[in-house]
């Protein structure tokens, strides 16, 4: 291989890892902890931490927490995130430092915010649903928008999971969800596949295994329902460019 060819190749092969790290980081910072409801009773906080993996590497981390807010008279749950990557190769060098919060009751998310900076590039969404209408402010690479969305247009968002209501294995079901990501609705499919047990910090956990599909990913998911709404024990994902993990490595409640 000549050198000019041997560039060539080193270059292919970092525009396809960035491109793979893209789809693990816009998986991953849709990574929801809460249902349509809140129970009333167990712990008030949950703290989770996960290993992110792409082509088998560990390339970065996620924590999340969950918790209820108090003294509001309603079931409101709040949700933060805090997502680093920084793969550093050979060829190739990627950061990302993303952050994520959303306010989700008893009928969805109604006020969302994530910010982002990846390699030298910066993106902050904030959101609000509002009179039937869920408002995005969007700032990317000095340039901004307004997306709005009807609430009867979704059935839920991308920080909810309502697949933990499925009931058995081979249960299937479609819906309308508002991706939080690329601010569209789309359809997503989900199929119950089966019961399994997960070890977490040697824990054993029994989680639904949930597969699900939509126009822009396909996961996996290890779910469990839990006072806070729901643990995601690990997901497994893959597009069109790429596949990643996500294993959680740590839970706490309090």
């Amino acid at each position: 291989m000549s050198e000019n060819q041997g560039g060539t190749a080193a270059l292919r092969l970092k525009k396809r890892l960035q491109i793979r790290l893209n789809n693990v980081i816009a998986c991953i910072l849709m990574i929801a902890c809460v249902t349509g409801s809140v129970a009333g009773t167990g712990p008030e906080t949950r703290e989770s931490s996960y290993a992110i993996f792409a082509r088998g590497f560990r390339v970065g981390e996620l924590k999340t927490v969950c918790s209820l807010v108090p003294a509001t008279g309603k079931k409101i749950l709040k949700f933060e995130s805090a997502t680093r990557v920084n793969a550093n190769l050979v060829f190739y060098s990627y950061s990302l430092v993303g952050k994520e919060e959303a306010l989700v009751g008893n009928d969805g998310a109604f006020q969302y915010k994530h910010t982002a900076k990846e390699n030298k590039s910066s993106l902050q969404v904030e959101g609000k649903l509002e009179n039937g209408l869920f408002q995005f402010e969007v700032s990317e690479k000095g340039s901004r928008r307004t997306v709005t969305i009807e609430r009867k247009k979704y059935d839920y968002t991308t920080m909810e999971c309502p697949e933990v209501a499925m009931k058995k294995p081979g249960e299937k079901m479609s819906l309308r969800v508002l991706d939080l990501e690329n601010l569209e609705v789309l359809t997503r499919s989900y199929r119950y596949v089966r019961n399994e047990e997960v070890d977490v910090d040697g824990v054993r956990l029994m989680c639904k295994v949930i597969d699900f599909e939509d126009s822009h990913k396909k996961c996996r998911r290890w779910i469990k329902a839990d006072d806070l709404g729901v643990v995601i024990a690990r997901q497994d994902g893959s597009g069109k460019n790429g596949s990643y993990s996500l294993r959680m490595t740590k839970l706490n409640a309090a």
